[in-house]
């Protein structure tokens, strides 16, 4: 396959996942090919990292998971863990409906 082709192959595959993830149809994760055991070690590193007293960098870490799957409900049950260690209630309950919702 020339260089050509090869670009428009890869050109029009990333136009078919951005069109996916648009959509809502895909999300990073599944296009990563990110599993459900490596969801699991992010969420028990950020609550290592809360429960070291690093807040900042588990709502970091948490950000990025649910980035690259907001339909992840581990990912919502933990940002409301946090939300409820730094007396935010009110966003504690939001990140708790969204647990439920995504479940």
């Amino acid at each position: 396959m020339s260089i050509e082709g090869e670009i428009a192959m890869q050109t029009n595959q990333m136009l078919n996942a951005y069109q996916l993830l648009q959509s809502g149809a895909v999300t990073i994760r599944e296009l990563k090919g990110i599993t459900d055991d490596e969801m699991e070690a992010g969420l028990a590193a950020s609550r290592r990292l809360l429960r070291a007293g690093h807040t900042e960098a588990a709502a970091e870490v948490l950000s990025g998971l649910a980035l690259y799957d907001p339909y992840y409900p581990g990912v919502w049950k933990a940002m409301e863990d946090l939300c409820r260690s730094e007396q935010l209630p009110r966003i504690a309950n939001l990140c708790a409906d969204l647990a439920r919702a995504v479940s």
